[in-house]
């Protein structure tokens, strides 16, 4: 499967993404309408893509203007089709990619690390309603950060209101069966 990137200075360039149900990536239609919203926060930002697959979320980052990306897959095979992509698309030096589970992985990143993370976790997989907890635990969004979780639409993400650093729940926004739930950390953090 081919994907092309929707805008940037890699723009119509092509990234690999095998067939299967091993990949399943953001649609070129939720990838602009996310950059969209996004507009010019994503230059200069650090971009944490957790299941990453092709890392075509990552790379369109990179290609906006984002300083750096990490991108966590749990599956080798994508990782390591996802630094194919980035190495063709000159991006190596700007990219890390980190092959194992998120849940573990996410315990071991520096707080306040990522100015965008985006998640899109199998939509019937734990991780998908576990990964807030994480997040709002782990505190490696930076303080003006955004979180943005693609989802099936049909499950609604809420955040366990548990202490004072919680995310909460900014936007959310529908496409087809796919929906994509935005998080900031609320203010007065910290």
């Amino acid at each position: 499967m081919t994907l092309r990137v929707t805008g940037g200075e890699a723009r119509g360039r092509v990234v690999s993404s095998p067939r299967g149900r091993e990949a399943r990536p953001t649609s070129s239609k939720i990838r602009q309408a996310i950059f969209n919203i996004l507009g010019t926060r994503v230059v200069d930002a650090s971009f944490l893509d957790i299941c990453a697959g092709s890392g075509i979320m990552g790379i369109e980052a990179l290609s906006r203007g984002a300083r750096a990306l990490t991108a966590i897959e749990i599956a080798g095979r994508l990782a390591g089709d996802l630094e194919t992509n980035l190495k063709n698309l000159n991006y190596s030096d700007r990219a890390d990619v980190i092959v194992g589970d998120a849940r573990k992985i996410l315990n071991h990143l520096p707080e306040g690390s990522f100015d965008i993370i985006f998640a899109d976790p199998p939509y019937q997989s734990p991780l998908c309603r576990s990964i807030l907890p994480i997040l709002s635990r782990r505190k490696i969004l930076s303080d003006s950060g955004i979180l943005m979780v693609e989802h099936a639409k049909i499950v609604g993400l809420k955040v366990e209101q548990s202490d004072s650093d919680l995310l909460e729940l900014i936007d959310r926004r529908d496409y087809g069966q796919s929906s994509v739930s935005f998080f900031q950390f609320q203010s007065g953090r910290g």
